[in-house]
């Protein structure tokens, strides 16, 4: 390994790292294939590793490789992934691990033509002599963040932002070495990816599968292999919680993590009820600017601080700021501020960005709105939707909260279509919408005569699970 460089296989050679089907990899067996993996990626200089399907053996290996050997990694779910030429154009990674990155650099000037086999890997195709931007040394990875209001941006983090992130939610959620966490959620994205990395390093495993929570395969395969964690995204809370088996099945882990959006306090308390009072629900709030997470709600604090999101991660430190920028006392209203080493380099546009310094100086203005109380925080939505209608200022976050609260949980959302319209589009049947006319645009937050209700069969979401806002509006 080089100076720079993040090892998530460190600790005794015979406990086990990945479970893959009937196959268990040890620590000590993945080093091997690991080293293995970084001669062929050469120590000649710093390169940005693509690497496909990570929730796959091989894809999994070709991270934790590139992260060991002190190279950045970008991963990429192929599974929809129609932009793969694209962010391949975009950022033009030296070396692309997988079928569908090599196939997608078959007809480009800038790859070689001969694809070549990589042990226990499979087909890479390596960048063309002429060589781009060399990464800057602190680099570990170029993450995707969710992209609900937008596309969503790419975002560099460090070495030493996924290990105190790591490290942190270890601490916050007591991993320990006997867990076994399944990868229920997409490792291109900063939650799905954080669960993976802070239970390698604390020692414990992880379980590699595709399978979503909501399926019955999810939950034969976690049975078999012993899993005792998982994390979910609110969307898929509703779904878990609709299934007849889902006291007896989220009563068997040891923890469920559930961050990536807000997650309704009636539906927070369903799945706490159904987890059982041996099975703590962790309910965090993150960003993939601060590498997923920077708060965690104490389970024990749930029932009393209901609504939080709990206080921050162990190094970080929250603020609610002002307009002017200075710090809010306690129960006053402002932008949530972060501080803490988790916090990102900065963003990518391009390839030539990935050679920048440090430019956030661990500080982060998260563009949420919130407020602290007895020491954790209350979100109240975001900065950019909050909106004027008819001269009023509307939160439009809030008018989901509220939407959501008189529908137990159902999963809306709320969007300002045109000038001084709020359309709220409700999940579900068409019945429901009558319970919100009832409340009425009073009780919603919203200028008499300005609601719009529509029901939707499924709301348009991003691979994250977030509603993606921009396709409604």
């Amino acid at each position: 390994m080089t100076p720079s460089a993040f090892d998530l296989l460190a600790g005794g050679k015979d406990a086990p790292a990945l479970l893959d089907g009937a196959r268990t990899l040890t620590r000590g067996r993945a080093r091997e294939i690991c080293d293995d993996i970084a001669r062929f990626l050469g120590d000649d200089a710093k390169k940005l590793v693509m690497v496909e399907n990570p929730r796959s053996a091989a894809g999994a290996l070709a991270y934790l490789a590139a992260l060991r050997a002190g190279h950045a990694v970008m991963l990429v779910e192929t599974a929809g992934l129609g932009d793969l030429p694209a962010s391949i154009e975009r950022m033009r990674p030296d070396v692309v691990l997988g079928p569908s990155c090599v196939r997608a650099t078959e007809t480009s000037a800038d790859y070689r033509r001969e694809a070549e086999n990589v042990p226990h890997i499979g087909p890479a195709r390596r960048v063309a002599p002429a060589r781009a931007t060399e990464p800057s040394p602190e680099l570990a990875l170029v993450a995707r963040t969710s992209g609900s209001m937008s596309e969503g941006k790419l975002v560099r983090l460090s070495y030493g932002n996924l290990s105190s992130n790591a490290h942190s939610i270890g601490r916050a959620t007591g991993i320990r070495p006997t867990d076994v966490a399944a990868t229920s959620l997409r490792l291109d994205y900063s939650f799905g990816l954080s669960v993976f990395n802070s239970h390698l390093a604390a020692g414990a495993a992880v379980a590699l599968t595709t399978a979503s929570p909501t399926t019955g395969r999810f939950w034969t395969d976690a049975r078999r292999l012993g899993v005792t964690t998982i994390g979910m995204v609110p969307s898929t809370v509703p779904f878990v919680l609709g299934d007849p088996q889902a006291r007896a099945r989220l009563s068997s882990l040891r923890a469920v993590l559930v961050a990536g959006g807000p997650l309704s306090a009636p539906s927070l308390r369903r799945l706490r009820a159904a987890a059982g009072p041996r099975t703590p629900v962790f309910y965090m709030y993150g960003q993939t600017e601060a590498t997923a997470r920077m708060t965690c709600l104490d389970p024990a604090l749930a029932a009393v601080r209901e609504g939080s999101v709990g206080a921050a991660i162990p190094g970080g430190r929250i603020e609610i700021r002002g307009r002017d920028g200075a710090e809010l006392a306690p129960g006053q209203r402002g932008e949530v501020h972060y501080t803490g080493p988790n916090v990102m380099l900065g963003y990518a546009r391009a390839r030539d960005d990935l050679a920048l310094p440090d430019l956030t100086g661990g500080e982060l203005r998260t563009g949420d709105v919130g407020r602290m109380e007895d020491g954790v925080l209350y979100l109240e939505g975001r900065l950019d939707r909050q909106v004027k209608v008819l001269g009023e200022r509307v939160g439009l976050d809030a008018v989901e909260a509220a939407a959501m609260t008189a529908l137990d949980g159902t999963t809306v959302a709320a969007v300002l279509a045109k000038p001084d319209e709020v359309h709220i589009y409700v999940e579900g049947d068409a019945d429901r919408l009558g319970r919100l006319r009832s409340l009425g645009s009073a009780g919603l937050g919203v200028p008499r005569g300005c609601l719009k209700l529509h029901a939707v069969h499924r709301l348009p979401r991003t691979p994250s699970g977030k509603v993606k806002y921009v396709a409604l509006s």
